[in-house]
């Protein structure tokens, strides 16, 4: 075989390898002829540039480029292929054109390196080399493609690899019916052609790129325009706090006429004023990356509103600005609210018959000592002492009631107060108080390890009481559970309760030696409705709520893996610092003759023991059974102390006390009632060092003491 040799590589020209079969001779072309070839290559360079001008697509100028090499310059077949990875890495015809064409269905070409890939096309774009076939009929490398050339009389072919090394396209492939029609000046023209070819294709794919970008860009802003104006959420854009954009649902949000009236304003004006002035700078200048948090902001007409609002930075027509998503969560709120509540009550049904043997107990004991003190009275044998020490057990019983009774209120009750720093041991003392009375009838014992000093944690009392219940709730049917499957061979059900202080975080576990949590359930225990207790004793909120009341006040609850029974972790911040408990009031010294206490109960008994017992310490006493007549009766005769119950049908005491506030703001106001629970508060209004409040039943000696202090105030 014969090589002709390569023409010189150039800033314009690749390697071209010439080929023709060995002993052919050189073929020698006539002057008229050698014109004609060299014309028909100027031909279809100088058309295909026009094609360059009007290519519209990728596509459209290949098949163009095709068209004029058979149409214009009179060649038999002309095609493009590109090539593929698939593993037989086969080249795909993408545009063809030509009487031959069907020659390339006949025909298969790849470009890899072995036979079928050692053909002109193959070559051309895995060496990047102009490749060249004289005489189709006497070149050996063309040998497994003969017969078919030879049946669509193709007699020459030149492949020209389009693009580079570092970017391969493909090969346009030109196929004539005569021998050696491509010698080197028509290489040369159709390098340049390939050379346009590559830059066409290349300038077409840049265009069409950049047309999908902007349609992409055009799309994604209607998209998000879209969204934006049909959110239900308030979305706002303000930079440096000034408000540049509000879609439509601000102005349902904030009640404003129209979401362009909220443009201009500050946006510190949409935080209400009870919230923090903390809140108005993390508003309007959040810190970098998003930011989640819940603000009290308020309507344009100034009612407030609880708001979810998430904000991240942007830029906005050039400027750095903040995108801020409001959502009004009132309604969620008040539905997470109802759900607590729920749960509260559930677990309070569950412990309806425990409760109930609970107050009986001490009931039981007042009655019997009662009954037992008037036998020994009538029949003449009760001593003083002896009288004194039944009367004992009567007041201890009672307060022992009172202080169930106050539990079970304060925990049934739903709580709308605000935050607090409060002693977690002692809402966790409450809870066991609470509780501890279940579990003796059932032979299973609590064991509490709880510091005697307080640890302050930020939330709400109750619910961290509510969560513990429930989780002793949970513990005690898992050991109950067991007993009446008979698993208890030399066992004794223990619950156990203990607290840790590291890092500044509280830890409390509540255990238990019972059956434990399955592995398979243990991730879906916090499901909301999820339960493993049979029907009709448990509802399947009590963890999925528990676990957001910990998260609410910042802390964690989880199930923590033992080798026997179930173990669950609450970890809260500690907050604040300790307080000191108050000492109890002094014995009151004797009290004026002249001192006018009004007694104000609708209850006539109480009402009547009380005024009875005051009067035994010397005072003067006036009784009422209802806010309004005792406010007649005040007008007529002021009082020096008030002692006045909360709720009566007659006028409420919340009602007197703003009334005699009018009247006198120094004047002092005892008020004893059954309806506030340790962690409840009075209206903000009767919160000050002129007004007491005492729960029922009433230590009669720590009113004394506080009538005394009120009338003797220490110098």
């Amino acid at each position: 075989m014969e090589r002709l040799g390569r023409t010189p590589v150039n800033d314009y020209h690749r390697p071209v390898i010439l080929k023709s079969w060995e002993g052919s001779g050189m073929i020698t072309h006539s002057v008229a002829e050698q014109l004609r070839l060299i014309d028909r290559a100027v031909t279809i360079l100088t058309r295909s540039t026009e094609a360059l001008l009007r290519a519209t697509s990728e596509e459209s100028l290949l098949q163009d480029i095709c068209h004029i090499a058979v149409d214009v310059a009179g060649y038999n077949l002309a095609w493009v292929g590109y090539p593929s990875a698939d593993a037989t890495r086969p080249v795909t015809p993408v545009a063809v054109a030509g009487p031959d064409s069907a020659y390339l269905d006949e025909v298969h070409i790849n470009w890899n390196d072995d036979e079928d890939g050692g053909g002109p096309t193959g070559t051309a774009i895995r060496t990047g080399a102009t490749q060249i076939i004289r005489d189709c009929e006497t070149d050996p490398e063309f040998a497994p493609w003969r017969d078919v050339a030879r049946k669509y009389r193709l007699r020459s072919t030149i492949s020209l690899p389009l693009g580079d090394d570092k970017d391969r396209l493909g090969a346009l492939n030109i196929y004539s019916g005569d021998v050696d029609s491509f010698d080197s000046d028509v290489i040369r023209l159709l390098e340049g052609l390939a050379s346009n070819v590559t830059y066409g294709v290349r300038a077409l794919r840049m265009k069409a790129e950049h047309d999908r970008a902007i349609h992409g860009l055009a799309e994604s802003e209607s998209r998000y325009r879209l969204l934006i104006e049909t959110s239900p959420d308030a979305i706002i854009v303000h930079s440096h706090g000034t408000i540049l954009f509000a879609n439509p649902a601000s102005a349902t949000v904030f009640g404003a006429i129209a979401a362009d009236e909220m443009v201009g304003h500050p946006i510190t004006d949409l935080v209400h004023e009870d919230c923090p002035s903390a809140a108005e700078w993390r508003l309007g200048c959040p810190g970098p990356g998003q930011n989640a948090c819940e603000f009290r902001l308020r309507h344009r007409d100034g009612t407030p509103f609880d708001a979810e609002v998430i904000s991240t930075a942007i830029v906005f027509h050039g400027l750095s600005a903040q995108l801020v998503i409001i959502r009004d969560v009132t309604d969620r709120k008040q539905v997470q609210a109802q759900l607590i509540q729920a749960t509260k009550l559930a677990t309070l049904g569950e412990m309806a018959a425990g409760l109930v043997h609970e107050l009986s107990q001490p009931l039981n004991i007042i009655r019997m000592t009662a009954e037992g003190a008037l036998l020994f009275i009538e029949r003449g044998k009760a001593t003083p002492d002896w009288q004194a020490q039944q009367f004992q057990v009567i007041a201890d019983q009672s307060q022992r009631t009172a202080e169930m009774i106050d539990d079970i209120r304060i925990f049934s009750r739903r709580d709308d107060s605000p935050e607090q720093i409060f002693d977690a041991i002692a809402a966790i003392r409450a809870a066991i108080g609470v509780f501890d009375g279940q579990l003796r009838p059932d032979d299973i014992a609590l064991v509490a390890d709880l510091p005697s000093a307080e640890i302050l944690v930020k939330g709400r009392a109750i619910q961290l009481e509510q969560v513990v219940m429930n989780l002793l709730a949970n513990a005690h049917h898992a050991l109950k559970d067991k007993q009446e499957r008979h698993e208890t061979n030399g066992w004794s059900g223990i619950i156990r309760v203990a607290t840790e202080i590291n890092a500044n975080r509280l830890t409390i576990t509540v255990s238990d030696n019972g059956p434990g949590i399955p592995p398979t359930l243990r991730d879906r225990i916090f499901e909301p409705f999820f339960t493993t207790k049979d029907a009709g004793r448990g509802t399947g909120l009590g963890l999925s709520v528990s676990f957001s009341l910990i998260a609410a006040m910042g802390g964690q609850l989880e199930a923590v893996s033992q080798p026997l029974g179930a173990c669950f972790c609450i970890t809260l911040p500690v907050t604040g610092s300790r307080r000191t408990t108050p000492a109890s009031p002094p014995e009151p010294p004797p009290s004026p003759a002249d001192a006018h206490i009004m007694v104000v109960d609708d209850e006539r008994t109480a009402g009547d023991a009380l005024a009875h017992f005051l009067r035994e310490l010397g005072y003067r006493v006036s009784t009422s059974n209802g806010g309004t007549q005792a406010w007649r009766l005040f007008s007529k005769d002021p009082a020096d102390v008030v002692i006045t119950d909360l709720r009566m049908p007659a006028g409420s005491g919340e009602q007197l006390v703003e009334q005699l506030r009018d009247y006198d703001p120094l004047l002092p106001v005892i008020i004893v009632t059954g309806h506030l629970g340790a962690t409840e508060r009075l209206n903000e209004r009767l919160q000050d060092d002129r007004c007491a409040v005492l729960k029922k039943p009433v230590a009669l000696g720590k009113l004394a003491g506080l009538v005394a202090g009120f009338l003797h105030p220490p110098i």
